[in-house]
């Protein structure tokens, strides 16, 4: 397993072994210039050799050296030491010299040149930990990765760095990624997706604005993966993008948040009598994971601020008689892991799995989650490590953004809906786990979930952060009817865009019963569109999001 402090490290391994090899060549040519001097000075003037031998004469004799053409060593024999070490020494030097320089021009060309044809790859704004993560993950698709690591412009020649070991490689261009030309430079608008990951959130949200005005105008622009560290600021943007009139769709995620999700879906037990789960700790991961365990309210769980001055054992709240599952979420990956290990202790009679949360920004977090950490139970309980960078940054963890989960929720809701009309897979092949669903009907899914915007704004709706006292939003009956054809009409359009006509239901044939206008569709259809956009504010508030009437979502 590649840590991701070995990832960061190994991510500018090929430019080290360069600035190295320059450094090497110049410490080289000091020394034969020294002993070419010393040299010229003990040989000079000798026997049958004309030649001056004056300083100013002995330091241009030695730098003829570097270019295998000092006249007086043309006659000369029985040479100093110095002198017969510095005329090998010099030479090899300027060749050295110029095998670089060769190397970074064929360098610099041949990767602009593969730059212009780039297409279907990745762009990663940034140069930290996370960016390095993304790439990572992006080169072990077996797709190429283009990185703008926001060096100063005027050292932008494209150049290429091992990301986690020499087997993988990506495109670099340098300069600011808010500059227009640099982001053209890095074929954003032929991408498959862009990650804007640089740590600043400031600087995160000033990359994403000068990105679409460079995919303005673009047919079908590719989707933007937003990073903002701060909650409130991330829960405002998402809002925001979700009523957006951009054709650049921004997906807004905040780390803390995407890594509860993450850690809740991975350890959160499931069943009637799944026990339950007791959250301990303090900061923004503790508070993202209070948060999500709130909006999925369907565990029983307790939380408590853990105290971690004390040698105590106590777990520092009071543990439930069914208890499943403790997580401990504290910002110091050390006091995290020795407050999980005395937690343990205190557990050991309990069959209960202690879950420590730490981040890959520190050493510790690297190692605890190596191979090489073995720590895994105490009694009965036992001990878990969840790196939370390393889940965030992983492409395929950035792409289960906010319309995707909405369209995992919709399909889902279709499913169960199915069922009670008793529906089965053999009547109606998407009827099947999201999991199994063919990739076009996953597309169409989709589609769905990003009309939201256009049915929000055609009520003259926005969305705004979830706020404790909201009270649940519901479209009234007309607003239902209204948005169910529109719903209809769309995703009519939609199929019939891929090549669907009326007939009856044959996913093979491309055929289905329900491509008629809304006044011809039956009432067992319409009521499926109906259900679609009763379920929209649900599907927000469980995101923690909510719809209000009137105004925009940010002015």
């Amino acid at each position: 397993m590649t840590t991701p402090n070995g990832a960061a490290d190994a991510g500018f391994r090929s430019s080290e072994r360069e600035a190295l090899a320059r450094l090497a060549v110049g410490v080289v040519a000091l020394v034969a210039l020294i002993l070419g001097i010393v040299g010229f000075a003990r040989f000079l003037p000798a026997p049958g050799v004309e030649a001056g031998d004056g300083w100013t004469d002995i330091l241009y004799y030695t730098l003829q050296l570097f270019l295998l053409d000092s006249a007086p060593l043309q006659q000369a024999s029985d040479l100093p030491v110095e002198l017969d070490i510095a005329r090998f020494l010099a030479p090899s030097t300027t060749f050295l010299a110029v095998w670089l320089t060769a190397k970074a021009v064929y360098d610099s060309t041949y990767f602009a040149v593969r730059a212009r044809r780039l297409h279907d790859h990745t762009v990663v704004c940034g140069r930290g930990t996370s960016a390095l993560l993304v790439a990572r993950s992006v080169a072990e698709e077996g797709r190429t990765c283009v990185m703008v690591d926001g060096s100063p412009i005027g050292n932008g020649a494209p150049r290429h760095a091992d990301v986690a070991d020499a087997r993988v490689r990506v495109l670099g261009v340098g300069g600011d990624p808010r500059n227009a030309q640099v982001l053209r430079e890095a074929r954003v608008h032929r991408a498959r997706e862009i990650v804007v990951a640089t740590g600043d959130s400031t600087l995160n949200a000033d990359v994403t604005a000068g990105l679409r005005n460079v995919l303005e105008g673009v047919a079908e622009p590719p989707p933007c993966y937003l990073e903002m560290t701060s909650p409130a600021l991330g829960a405002a943007l998402a809002a925001h993008e979700l009523t957006s009139e951009s054709a650049v769709r921004v997906e807004v995620f905040v780390p803390a948040d995407r890594a509860a999700r993450r850690l809740l879906d991975l350890h959160l037990p499931v069943g009637d009598h799944a026990g339950s789960v007791l959250v301990l700790g303090s900061g923004v991961q503790f508070d993202a994971v209070v948060g999500e365990m709130d909006r999925r309210a369907d565990r029983r769980f307790s939380s408590a601020p853990l105290s971690v001055a004390t040698a105590s054992d106590a777990p520092g709240a009071d543990v439930p008689d069914d208890l499943a599952v403790a997580i401990v979420c504290v910002d110091d990956d050390l006091v995290a892991v020795q407050a999980g290990l005395r937690l343990m202790r205190s557990l050991r009679d309990c069959s209960v799995d202690v879950v420590v949360v730490v981040g890959s920004s520190t050493s510790l977090g690297a190692t605890i989650t190596g191979e090489d950490f073995a720590v895994s139970s105490i009694g009965r309980a036992r001990f878990h490590v969840f790196n939370s960078t390393e889940h965030v940054y992983a492409v395929t963890s950035l792409r289960q953004g906010l319309y995707l989960d909405i369209a995992r929720a919709a399909h889902d809701g279709y499913v169960r809906a199915a069922r009670r009309r008793g529906e089965t897979v053999d009547d109606n092949p998407s009827t099947v786990p999201w999991g199994d669903l063919p990739d076009d009907l996953r597309q169409a899914n989709l589609a769905q979930a990003f009309s939201i915007s256009d049915k929000l704004r055609a009520l003259g709706c926005a969305v705004v952060p979830r706020d404790a006292a909201d009270t649940p939003f519901e479209f009234d009956a007309g607003e239902v009817e209204e948005l169910a054809k529109a719903e209809h009409e769309r995703w009519a359009r939609e199929r019939r865009g891929r090549g669907w006509r009326h007939g009856e239901r044959d996913d093979v044939s491309l055929t289905h019963p329900d491509l008629v206008t809304w006044d011809e569709l039956d009432e067992t259809a319409r009521q499926k569109d109906r259900d679609v956009v009763a379920a929209i504010p649900d599907h927000l508030r469980r995101a923690g999001l909510q719809i209000i009437r009137g105004g925009p979502a940010i002015s």
